[in-house]
């Protein structure tokens, strides 16, 4: 099975995420191989909104098989008298998945790698499944982590994408379990996931900018 994650970061108010949803289902009707894929277990689409969009797209999201919900963190509190956090107890019963140590916390967020450990852990005892992006090798990787998302700090939001031999080098010094689903993520668009997808060792994709626009993720989508 392929993945193909659409993280959307903090762009979207309610109307914004309505028309993405509208648009989204539209278009993949009109795609019967991209439901093929979702039917056969090839493909699953997570879609990854902020958190005060996360009742709204799984309400209003097609009803296709292999198309779930993902948050795009999770507090490292479990529940409790922390104002402002979004906890897995609070998030246990809408998503699936949850992104968690994306490089833009560990910069602006000053998040450490004791405290991405923490979230996972948490996750996982509520049956959420981490999708834990790392920069490079350096970074750590707690025990029974299935989804690892490799994403180079200077191809994030710039256009700039690593190619396909840089790619495959960094998978090969990441320490992870053979049964590791290994994503690529770092301005992957619908231009440039072919020679990506073609390599049977990237196993999906987590997109940033060219999931905003549902017409260029419907075509990635596609393309795998």
């Amino acid at each position: 099975m392929r993945y193909l994650i659409a993280n959307w970061k903090s762009t979207k108010n309610v109307e914004d995420a309505f028309s993405w949803i509208v648009q989204f289902n539209h278009l993949l009707k009109q795609e019967s191989s991209i439901q093929k894929k979702l039917n056969n277990d090839e493909l699953k689409i997570i879609i990854c909104p902020s958190f005060h969009l996360l009742t709204t797209v799984k309400a209003k999201i097609a009803k296709s098989k292999n198309i779930a919900i993902g948050a795009q963190d999770v507090s490292f509190f479990e529940q409790g008298n922390y104002t402002g956090e979004v906890s897995a107890q609070n998030l246990k019963d809408i998503i699936d998945y949850s992104i968690i140590g994306h490089s833009e916390r560990r910069k602006y967020l000053k998040e450490t790698d004791n405290m991405i450990d923490q979230k996972i852990s948490i996750l996982k005892d509520y049956s959420i499944e981490p999708i834990l992006c790392v920069r490079d090798n350096k970074d750590l990787i707690p025990k029974d982590v299935r989804f690892i998302a490799y994403e180079p700090i200077y191809a994030i939001g710039t256009g700039k994408n690593e190619s396909l031999t840089d790619v495959l080098n960094a998978k090969a010094k990441i320490s992870h379990d053979r049964d590791t689903i290994f994503i690529y993520g770092g301005s992957v668009n619908s231009d440039n996931i072919t020679e990506y997808s073609n390599a049977p060792e990237i196993k999906g994709f987590l997109v940033g900018n060219a999931s905003k626009d549902p017409n260029s993720f419907i075509m990635m989508a596609s393309r795998l």
